[in-house]
This record gives C-alpha cells, sequence and structure tokens, in this order.
C-alpha cells in the first residue's frame, strides 16, 4: 500500500501537466501513487497523462465526463488507497522533498494534517503583489491542534486555505468531500477539516508547494454569475457547520469571524460581477442569513452599505494595484 496518495485533477491543461507530473515523479520519497483525474479535457492532456502512466506504475489515469474541479477531486479520493491524501492542482509544482519532509512529520509523531506554505510564479505575473503573501502559516509552536491553528491563523493574518498546501490522513479526511459545482470549493473543505473535529497538526515554514499565476485560471478569471453563486452557497454552507473543535466562547468568536470574512467576499464577487438590483438585493438577504444564524453583529450599518453599493470594494482594490 502506498504512503501517499496524490490526486491531480486535470482539464485542458496540456500547456502545463506534464511539468507538475514531473514534479511527483522526481520526489526523493518514491512510495506513492499519483491518481491523474481527466476531467473531460478536449485537448491534449489526457495523452500527456496516458503516457506517463505507461511510464510510470505509480501513475494511474482515471477519465470522467467534466463536473468540475471538486467533483474530480472527488473522484480521484474515491479510488485512492494511500495512507496520506494530498492534492496537486496540474497547473502547479511540489518541491523535489515535499513528500520526505511530509512523511517525516507524519510518522515521528501523532499529526493528522502537515500544512506547509507555498510561493508563486512567475514574479513579472500581474497578480504577484496580491498573491505572494498569501501563502503563509502562522508562527508558533508545533504540533498543536487544529483549532489552536485556526485562532493563530487568523490572529496573524495568515489563513490559508489552499488544500495544495497540506497533506492528511485519509482516515481524518473520512467521509469529508468537497462540493461540487461550485469554485471557492477549498473554504467549505478547510474549515470542514480541521474545525468539525479536534485533529492534531504539524506546521512547518518550508515553501514546498509551488503555484503558477495563470491569467486563465479559476482564481484569476473574470468573475461570472457562477462566482457569485458560489460564494453565496459557500456562506450558507460555512453558517451551517458546527464549528464543534472549538470551546466556547471562542466557536462564537472564530465562526462570526470565518462567515463575516466570506460574507465580505460575496459583496465583493458581486462588484466583480456587475452589481444589479437583483444581487443587491441577495447581498442583503445574505446578511440576514448569517445575523440570523450566526450572529447579529454581522448585520451592521457598514455592511449593509457594501451590500447596496459593493462597487465601494472596488475603488480600494483599484487603489491598492495602483500604488
Amino acid at each position: 500500500m502506498p504512503a501517499f496518495s496524490i490526486i491531480v485533477p486535470a482539464y485542458n491543461m496540456q500547456d502545463h501537466l506534464e511539468e507538475a507530473l514531473e514534479s511527483i515523479a522526481g520526489q526523493t520519497f518514491t512510495n506513492f501513487e499519483a491518481i491523474v483525474v481527466d476531467d473531460g479535457s478536449t485537448d491534449a492532456t489526457g495523452v500527456i497523462a496516458k503516457r506517463f502512466c505507461a511510464m510510470d506504475s505509480r501513475f494511474r489515469y482515471l477519465r470522467r465526463q467534466n463536473g468540475g474541479l471538486s467533483a474530480a477531486r472527488n473522484s480521484g479520493t474515491s479510488v485512492a488507497v494511500g495512507t496520506y491524501i494530498y492534492y496537486l492542482d496540474s497547473d502547479d509544482i511540489i518541491d523535489t522533498g515535499a513528500l520526505s519532509t511530509c512523511y517525516r512529520e507524519l510518522t515521528n509523531q501523532k499529526i493528522d494534517v502537515v500544512l506547509f506554505e507555498g510561493e508563486v510564479f512567475p514574479i513579472d505575473s500581474p497578480m504577484y503583489r496580491l498573491e505572494a503573501d498569501y501563502f503563509q502559516r502562522p508562527v508558533g509552536n508545533s504540533p498543536l491542534w487544529s483549532d489552536d491553528f485556526i485562532i493563530e491563523s487568523l490572529r496573524q493574518g495568515r489563513y490559508c486555505v489552499q488544500v495544495c498546501c497540506f497533506v492528511a490522513r485519509r482516515s481524518a479526511i473520512g467521509d469529508l468531500r468537497f462540493i461540487e459545482g461550485m469554485v471557492f470549493e477549498d473554504n467549505h473543505f478547510f474549515v470542514s477539516l480541521l474545525l468539525e473535529k479536534k485533529l492534531r497538526v504539524s506546521v512547518l515554514h518550508d515553501k514546498l508547494y509551488k503555484r503558477r499565476l495563470r491569467s486563465g485560471s479559476i482564481m484569476f478569471s473574470a468573475r461570472t454569475l457562477h462566482h457569485y453563486d458560489s460564494m453565496d452557497r459557500l456562506v450558507r454552507e460555512l453558517s451551517d457547520l458546527s464549528f464543534s473543535a472549538l470551546k466556547s466562547p471562542e466557536r462564537a468568536t472564530i465562526k462570526k469571524e470565518i462567515v463575516g470574512n466570506a460574507l465580505s467576499d460575496l459583496h465583493f464577487a458581486s462588484s466583480l460581477v456587475g452589481p444589479n438590483i437583483s444581487l443587491r438585493k441577495r447581498n442583503v438577504a445574505a446578511m440576514w442569513r448569517v445575523a440570523t444564524h450566526v450572529s447579529p453583529r454581522l448585520f451592521t450599518p457598514k455592511r449593509l452599505l457594501l451590500a447596496l453599493v459593493p462597487e465601494l470594494y472596488r475603488l480600494k482594490t483599484d487603489a491598492w494595484l495602483h500604488r
């Protein structure tokens, strides 16, 4: 049985998939399986993946009808047999010592999740300044409990939900899956994994993950109504989580902060889509829902103003980008 199952969802990624797979094949720790999930690609992605699998028995190819990133990850998870699960996007790469470093943490201590840092490339990307500092982990004691990790992440402004920046025991993931049909799925998966039950986590400051900045990627593509709908659902899904790993009163405080941040992102998303009367009403409705389900303190005059006039977010962002 392999120690790691590395799940690589791929959709029309012929230009970058080979580099991603080579970064896996070149790992100094060799006891792994890599499951390449072709999400109905229409370019040469499948050809590249099949060729890699034919050359290296540790790689296997799985094709499915196009269903999006979450569905592809879930398909890979359902057939994974490794003790530990790692998700790598097909346009990114990992450091050659990533698995060795994580395995050392997982086997030397009773650890459920190893969280590490990442870096972005190329440095000349227009989005480099926005993303360069995102993939950081909080400074402090390690290992620690997952609830304490989240508290410190928020306190230090180092709250990174990217699933490509951690490895988890398959037993810790259990039946948890990514919500299909939506983007921003990492947010819900991250919180569900670490705050629905207490887990023992190890925090590393090694930059083991290399994120490629692409103008055509999900994160940097033009926002559509689908992005807004996804964020709207995320707010609802986060509101419904128990956050049971946290004790009171920290539970109420942390849930309010995480859901409140998602609510702000929803309003910002509406500004990118192009707010009309319908979206402004939905912004207010989302505010009312979190106020009644999470905390009435999330319904404030400032939030109401931004829900009704989300264009104010764009003014702030544009000013920052042109500094």
